[in-house]
Parts: C-alpha cells; structure tokens; sequence
C-alpha cells in the first residue's frame, strides 16, 4: 500500500504472486475502511477529542504497517488494509480539526498551507526514497519504517492529549 506501487500495481501483492483482481481487492477493503470511518467520524467525534482519536488511528496503522509484510494470505491482508483504513481515514478530519483549532487567529490558511506543501513534498520524495530503499534492503523495512513514525507520531499525539 502507499507509496509501493510499479506499473500500478502494489510492489508487495505483486511479489507475494497475487493477481491484479485479488490486489484489487485488498485495496477495496481499505477504501470500504475510509469509507465506514468517514461515516463514523462524527459519531466517534462526540465521544473523543481529536488527539485521542489521531492517537487511536495512529496506533492502529502502525499495527497494520508493522504485520502487513508478515501475511500473504489474501483473507488477512484485506483485513490489515481494512485496519490500516481505519486508521488512516480517521486522522485527516482530525488533524484538519485541530490545524483550525490551535492555529494563531487568523493564520488557519497558512498551518493549512503549510500541512499542503509537506503533504506534496512527502508525495514526491517518499516513493523515490522508498523504491531505493525496497531495491537494496526489501520491502519489510519500509513497511516497518511506516510503523516506526506513526507509532512514533501515536506517541507525540498521546503525550498531547488532555484529560477527558
């Protein structure tokens, strides 16, 4: 998933021999994931503050990232795509939420700015850094670098929390 695709296709599936149909599939479970988080965002909304909801959904993408070079059976992958959905789904209103919350009056376009250009910047250079990376080491530490940082970014956004 993420930035390990060639030609179109998810290095990962392709190396594990699955066909274009099955990753397909385990790509629409995490779409049907961002989906059913979309739905439930202003549920879980009115019962976590944003901080504990960017550290919840960091913590399981982290999870997903950290056993998703582990599996190969199909069942199970969509399952972790599913999870890493969830996660990755429930972050973006959130940090979005928080951005306009914290921002200095009057300067929400620039923190807004600002989260755009590293978003672009992390689009462009991640792949390249990565293929590098998956070229000389394999997949796995890629995979478990993710998890690294947004276990990491779960830890930061824990330590930022307020009392509920």
């Amino acid at each position: 998933m993420g930035p390990l695709h060639v030609r179109g296709r998810p290095i990962y599936g392709t190396s594990i021999g699955l066909t274009a149909s099955t990753i397909g599939l385990i790509l629409g479970s995490f779409a049907v994931a961002t989906f059913v988080v979309a739905r439930a965002l202003p549920w879980l909304s009115r019962h976590l503050r944003e901080w504990t909801m960017i550290t919840g959904a960091m913590a399981i993408a982290s999870v997903a990232y950290l056993v998703f070079p582990l599996v190969s059976v199909v069942p199970v992958l969509a399952a972790i795509a599913f999870a890493l959905g969830l996660g990755l789904g429930a972050t973006q209103p959130s940090i979005m939420s928080l951005l306009y919350a914290t921002a200095p009056a009057g300067r929400a376009g620039e923190a807004v700015g600002v989260r755009t250009v590293v978003l672009n910047s992390s689009s462009t250079f991640l792949p390249l850094m990565f293929g590098g990376v998956t070229a000389a080491v394999g997949m796995g530490p890629v995979f478990w670098s993710m998890s690294a940082a947004l276990a990491s970014g779960a830890w930061f956004a824990n330590g930022r929390r307020r009392p509920e």
